[in-house]
Order: structure tokens, then C-alpha cells, then sequence
């Protein structure tokens, strides 16, 4: 019988072992790639959601809309409204003779569960790590250079609010168009039509904007400056800038 008794202890010894190594390994290796995975859905989700908020600045900026809303869920983050005014972030178009900046304000989204921003800016969406300095474009603005004609496009999109807003979990974020204006440049076939790309306080996705810039579509090149990017034999500078407020999320 004592021998029964020592082969049932030894038995019940082993069998909590290895129960506790199984929780010591799902804890140890499981856990983490469940967070990480969860934090991957999220991001996921919010660039798809980012990508809907731009339709719906799109709308209120090409077709005449005169308000959108859109219901979304900020799920694993914070979804943040950045003014232009507290944003500092701005694009500035010059030449030889003229010289003009815009300011841009800014969407942004930070996961709490891993280092990934999502930023929407001037008709952007674009996502970067934070704390690295590259970043990538998901979506492009409407910006193009017309060759046979020489004529370059900038569409600005101007975000502006009340206040500095932040929020998670379900929200919805409603827009209007407050102003639009188009201008039109003259540029002499010898001057150059520089673009900076100067980022805000949101994090500057200056990697994305160049990347954008200097693509073929646009065709320009690097400029004195990392920030800044020039194009020749341009004729005319078409700038429509849109001011859109955001009233609430």
C-alpha cells in the first residue's frame, strides 16, 4: 500500500507539471502573438476607416456635398482631430518670384498596443511606426502634372475644429465644407516650382510625401533641401485649396 501511495504522488507531481509548463508556455509565447495579432486586426480596421473618412472629404470637396458622417469603431487606440492651427504642419509652393504656405491640420490614430500610426493629411492616408522615421502612403491625394500643357495641380485640404478631439471605441465623425478657392500661378519657362513638405505634431510622414512627389505621375525631383522637391518647364500653377471642418467625433 505505501508503495501505491508514493507511485500516486509521483503521479499527481507529474501530471501538475505539466500543466503548469503548458500555462507557462501559452503564457510565455501564446499571449504575446495573441496581442500582437490583435493589435495587427486594428490597424487594419482603422486604415479602412481612414480610407472612408477620405471618400468623405472627397465628397464634401469634388461633388458639392454640403456635410458628411461617417460611424466607425476606434478600436485598440485613439483617434485624435488636430487643427491647422495647433497642427504647425504645412505645405509651401514657390518659385522665383512668389512664395506661398498652407497649413493642413491632421486625423491621427495611435494604437495603444503597438507602435502604429495612421495619419490623415491633406487628403492622405498614411502609416508609419512611431519613433521611425518612415513612412508609407495607403492612399493619394489628387495632385497631377499635365505635361502637353505644363500644368501642375495641388489640391490643399485644410482641417480645421473647434478644439482639440479625442476619442475611442464607437464614434462618429461629422464634416463640413467651411471654403474653397482655387488660384492660379504663372510660372516663366526658366523658374523652377519648388513643393516642402513640412510635417506637425501629429509626426511627420515626410518619407511618404516624397516618395508621392517624386513618382512618375508627378515627375519631381529631390530638392536643396531633404524636405523639398522642384519640377521644371511648368507653365501654370493651378492651387485649389479646401478648408473642411471637422464638427465633432
Amino acid at each position: 500500500m505505501d508503495e501505491k501511495a508514493v507511485s500516486e504522488a509521483i503521479g499527481f507531481l507529474l501530471i501538475l507539471g505539466i500543466v503548469l509548463t503548458g500555462i507557462s508556455l501559452v503564457t510565455l509565447y501564446g499571449y504575446p502573438a495573441l496581442v500582437k495579432e490583435q493589435s495587427s486586426t486594428d490597424v487594419k480596421k482603422m486604415e479602412r476607416a481612414m480610407v472612408v473618412i477620405q471618400s468623405d472629404m472627397k465628397s464634401l470637396c469634388y461633388r458639392n456635398v454640403p456635410y458628411k458622417e461617417s460611424t466607425l469603431h476606434v478600436s485598440g487606440g485613439t483617434l485624435e482631430v488636430i487643427s491647422a492651427g495647433d497642427h504647425r504642419g504645412l505645405i509651401t509652393v514657390s518659385n522665383g518670384t512668389w512664395s506661398q504656405d498652407y497649413p493642413l491640420g491632421a486625423l491621427t490614430y495611435r494604437s495603444d498596443r503597438s507602435a502604429g500610426v495612421i495619419t490623415l493629411e491633406n487628403g492622405a492616408v498614411m502609416i508609419r511606426q512611431e519613433g521611425v522615421e518612415g513612412s508609407v502612403m495607403l492612399t493619394e491625394p489628387r495632385w497631377f502634372y499635365d505635361g502637353p500643357t505644363g500644368t501642375f495641380v495641388i489640391h490643399v485640404m485644410k482641417i480645421s475644429a473647434y478644439e482639440r478631439m479625442t476619442r475611442s471605441g464607437m464614434t462618429t465623425v461629422r464634416m463640413r465644407l467651411n471654403s474653397s478657392g482655387a488660384q492660379v500661378m504663372p510660372v516663366s519657362q526658366c523658374e523652377k516650382v519648388t513643393v516642402r513638405y513640412i510635417g506637425g505634431s501629429s509626426g511627420g510622414c515626410g518619407v511618404a510625401w516624397g516618395n508621392y512627389l517624386t513618382n512618375p505621375s508627378i515627375g519631381m525631383k529631390q530638392g536643396s533641401s531633404q524636405d523639398s522637391y522642384e519640377i521644371t518647364g511648368v507653365k501654370k500653377v493651378v492651387i485649389k485649396e479646401f478648408e473642411i471642418q471637422i464638427l465633432d467625433i
